[in-house]
């Protein structure tokens, strides 16, 4: 064995051992945002008599979570970057966990509509990074180490290390942060990591006091073939699906233009509209304001046992408000897993009303054309929606496939935001302005 296998050898096991700690950081983290729920959603409301909320206490909350963002992006690392930014891989000072890890407690824990996946994925990379510093690795020696606290992070959420690798594979390819022919031996460390991260999550996950936050659905009703009207339907609800998403993105890019200039202001003026979105759903609808808030990962047994149309109609519009007031005003937190509830009502609203359209291959439809639309990953929205679906899998994989390709076709076709800034970027010469300090996958 040459220096360099043996290296890499060494690699292999800091990934493999990184796994542990990444996982019990990510339970733990996941364990907080649940704990600072349950005391103000619940622990709080039961103290002062309230069969509910008041709708004053709803709209103050998420003010009081755009103070606390606020002060926390003050601090060093700004709170990590935006969600508008989609999901960041790249390397960060682990001096900056404590601001991203306290905007995001604030955002997530106190009602606003985004995901624990940025901050997960932070964690594992400022992991990440103090093990190369622990072992002496540099360079491109760092590197897949660093990854390797990001795949074990991702597992955590994402059906296990999978959809981890599928994840982290298509965000790289289409960065191009990596080479092609570098990839295997860039991941297979991370691959390690986020397998020893769900041995984790597995042993620690009924651990008195602790909450892993997973997404999954209730058993849903079995498709044992694939129907013509299915997948006749799929076409025009994933393109329905992805038009949405990518109409949320833009208007949270119009109003990240118009926070500019008073970041604080919007934060808290947000905060109070979202709730204020929240009050009325719950005043129209007559359902809880927990559909409205939070990421909507928990509310979709809810969502899927909804049985008005009507009601998933008003959930979508309000939802979808809240999700852009969340992602244009500075709030911190993963783009994902509210796209993706927002994907799921569309779908069983659709399942209610078109005829002929089942309920399980809707679903998958839903899950996947929104995640290829918010992430533009493709493979990685048809192997998370298969995975959801339990044992129809097979049966609705063919529909996911075509629902992930027509939400990535509307996604990338449709003129986004992203890449006009990205383009604006490109044109301003080195030194002018800021920079960033590494690759961010976005939708």
């Amino acid at each position: 064995m040459n220096e360099r296998d043996g290296t890499y050898l060494r690699t292999l096991v800091v990934a493999a051992l990184l796994g542990v700690p990444v996982a019990v950081a990510a339970v733990v983290f996941q364990t907080a945002i649940h704990d600072v729920i349950h005391l103000v959603w619940e622990v709080i409301p039961h103290w002062l008599d309230w069969i509910a909320p008041p709708a004053w206490y709803v709209i103050l909350v998420p003010a009081v979570a755009g103070v606390l963002v606020a002060a926390a992006v003050r601090l060093p690392g700004h709170g990590g970057h935006s969600p508008l930014e989609g999901l960041g891989i790249a390397e960060l000072d682990p001096a900056d966990l404590g601001s991203i890890l306290l905007a995001s407690l604030a955002t997530l824990g106190l009602g606003l509509v985004l995901g624990p996946e940025a901050p997960l994925i932070a964690l594992g990379l400022g992991l990440g990074v103090v093990a190369t510093r622990l072992v002496r690795l540099e360079g491109a020696e760092a590197q897949p180490i660093v990854f390797a606290g990001a795949f074990a992070a991702i597992a955590a959420l994402f059906g296990g290390p999978l959809v981890a690798a599928f994840l982290i594979f298509e965000i790289s390819a289409a960065g191009g942060a990596i080479p092609a022919k570098a990839m295997v031996r860039a991941f297979l460390p991370g691959f390690l990591a986020a397998g020893t991260g769900a041995l984790v999550f597995t042993g620690i996950g009924d651990w008195p006091g602790l909450h892993q936050t997973a997404l999954a659905l209730p058993s849903l009703q079995a498709y044992d073939t694939v129907r013509l009207v299915d997948l006749g339907w799929c076409l025009p609800l994933a393109a329905g699906i992805a038009g949405v998403v990518v109409a949320i993105r833009h208007l949270a890019h119009a109003i990240s233009d118009r926070a500019a200039p008073r970041p604080e202001l919007a934060l808290v003026v947000a905060g109070l509209l979202v709730g204020l979105l929240a009050v009325a759903f719950r005043a129209t609808a007559d359902r809880p304001v927990d559909l409205v808030l939070f990421s909507g990962q928990s509310e979709l047994p809810a969502v899927i046992a909804e049985g008005s149309a009507g009601v998933l109609v008003l959930l979508v519009l309000a939802k979808g408000l809240a999700y852009a007031l969340s992602l244009g005003a500075g709030f911190r937190g993963g783009p994902v897993f509210p796209a993706l509830a927002i994907g799921v009502a569309i779908a069983v609203a659709s399942a209610d009303v078109l005829p002929g359209l089942a309920m399980t291959p809707a679903i998958a439809t839903g899950i996947a054309a929104a995640t290829a639309a918010a992430l533009r990953v493709p493979f990685s929205a048809v192997l998370f929606a298969s995975i959801l679906v339990g044992s129809s899998a097979a049966d609705v994989a063919p529909v996911a496939i075509f629902a992930a390709a027509v939400g990535w076709i509307v996604a990338t076709a449709l003129p986004n935001p992203e890449d006009r800034r990205r383009a604006d970027d490109e044109l301003v010469p080195a030194g002018v302005g800021e920079t960033r300090s590494g690759p961010s996958a976005g939708a």
